[in-house]
């Protein structure tokens, strides 16, 4: 029984070597599609190669110009079930990383005012994993922390930006000092867009 499970795992792992190395050095998109939906039809383990197939079916799911809330979270899911499966072991942990700089080269057409309060959630969610998994990029985290802050007063969530930006504060100034301008030119815009609207909420920052 060992022998039979091992030699199927070992064919549904090279359905995860066909559509990948379609996608991304051929661009066979929709040969790529198959076989991986083949993959997942196998049932397979929740291991890395499971994690890379999120990945690659993440890629293939690229946001409409037109974006439905829908949309979004159709596109972010895969990228979202592959870090949950890497934090449980901590060998899967650079999948993590990984996962956050494809969720965000996939967001990022959203990052934009009207558009970007999609994105509390997951990238909520995204931002929480890295430090669960206490990535040491701290430049990637911090970036990822300001973008957040971003879509947070897109959305009108004035308190939860104004706590955010506290935690982000304090984040930077231990970790990635250097981007700690960045950090104030962002509240010093996102003030003037909480007074433009007649909000009565302020960031307050520490010199």
């Amino acid at each position: 029984f060992h022998v039979v499970r091992s030699s199927r795992l070992y064919i549904l792992n090279l359905y995860f070597v066909c559509p990948l190395s379609l996608c991304f050095q051929l661009g066979c998109l929709e040969i790529s599609a198959a076989c991986l939906k083949m993959y997942f039809e196998g049932n397979p383990p929740a291991n890395q190669f499971l994690c890379r197939a999120y990945l690659c079916q993440g890629q293939l799911k690229p946001l409409p110009a037109t974006c439905t809330v829908e949309d979004f979270e159709e596109a972010v899911q895969y990228f979202l079930k592959a870090i949950e499966i890497s934090k449980r072991e901590p060998r899967y942990y650079f999948i993590v990383f990984n996962a956050s700089v494809l969720y965000f080269q996939t967001t990022r057409p959203l990052l934009r005012p009207g558009q970007c309060l999609y994105l509390v959630p997951s990238l909520r969610q995204v931002i929480q994993s890295l430090e669960e998994v206490a990535d040491q990029d701290h430049s990637w985290r911090a970036e990822l922390m300001m973008h957040l802050i971003k879509c947070l007063v897109d959305s009108e969530k004035m308190e939860e930006a104004t706590s955010f930006a506290r935690t982000a504060e304090e984040f930077i100034k231990s970790h990635t000092p250097h981007l700690y301008p960045k950090l104030f030119t962002l509240m010093v815009n996102s003030i003037s867009l909480i007074l433009g609207g007649s909000r009565g909420v302020f960031f307050r920052l520490k010199h």
